[in-house]
């Protein structure tokens, strides 16, 4: 008797436990929804005091999730709200003290604790960033004073938008993205990247793979949320994804959304 309540139990748990993970995910979505949106009003704000531009990225490179100390500071500023907010719950990973002040080249084990603090020269806050949980398609302004020259890419090779501001966009707000969960992967197909292994800065330096937010099976992407200018975010399944743009010097990661 004893062995068949133990099978029941072992039966029970297996049906109950995917169930129980497919909850605590949507958990998590909601919670980076929340993120997202909580950004986007912090971006909105720093707009409303300065017709409607927003702060620009000063990093030199254009990785999507990468945003200048000095950009970060508008942000965090601006909406009241501390690091955390930055990094998606489902891929909690990123939420460490060594992407959060990647500019600093802190070795891979430095403590959560690690209290020494930030540069404050405002040139070196422009030019140093931070690795993010989320990409950002705010406008870029290089050191030199140029804009950055090449936008994302769609599928049929028309530029996407880079947001200078929330009152003049080319396209409706509402088809303006503005921030959107990481989905990366280490190629263009679909159907054999993997999405948990993108071969990236954290790499070269750290010998971490950059990875996408939300995943199933350990490695293909699910989807991801994503903020408009306009203040709306939807979920997009990762169906509706396309490979927008890849890292320019080398064959990956490829970025999707």
């Amino acid at each position: 008797e004893l062995l068949v309540v133990i099978a029941i139990i072992a039966l029970l748990m297996g049906i109950l436990m995917p169930a129980l993970s497919l909850v605590r995910e949507q958990g998590r979505r909601t919670a980076c929804a929340h993120n997202e949106k909580n950004m986007g009003m912090g971006l909105f704000m720093y707009a409303h005091d300065y017709d409607g531009k927003l702060p620009m990225n000063t990093v030199a490179d254009r990785w999507l999730f990468d945003i200048s100390y000095s950009t970060a500071d508008y942000l965090m500023q601006s909406g009241g709200f501390d690091r955390h907010i930055f990094y998606c719950p489902s891929w909690s990973q990123r939420d460490r003290i060594i992407f959060w002040r990647y500019g600093e080249n802190l070795p891979a084990g430095t403590p959560e604790t690690y209290a020494v603090p930030e540069p404050t020269a405002v040139a070196t806050r422009k030019d140093y960033h931070r690795i993010m949980g989320y990409y950002y398609f705010i406008d870029i302004i290089k050191p030199d004073g140029t804009h950055w020259p090449n936008p994302p890419m769609s599928p049929d090779g028309q530029p996407k938008e880079w947001v200078r501001s929330v009152i003049s966009t080319k396209q409706p707000p509402a088809m303006v993205e503005l921030i959107s969960d990481v989905t990366v992967s280490d190629g263009p197909d679909r159907d054999t990247a993997d999405f948990s292994r993108a071969i990236g800065g954290c790499w070269s330096r750290w010998q971490i793979y950059d990875r996408s937010n939300h995943l199933k099976k350990g490695t293909k992407a699910t989807g991801g949320n994503i903020f408009f200018v306009d203040g709306h975010g939807e979920w997009r399944r990762f169906e509706e994804m396309q490979h927008r743009w890849p890292w320019q010097r080398y064959q990956n990661p490829c970025f999707w959304w």
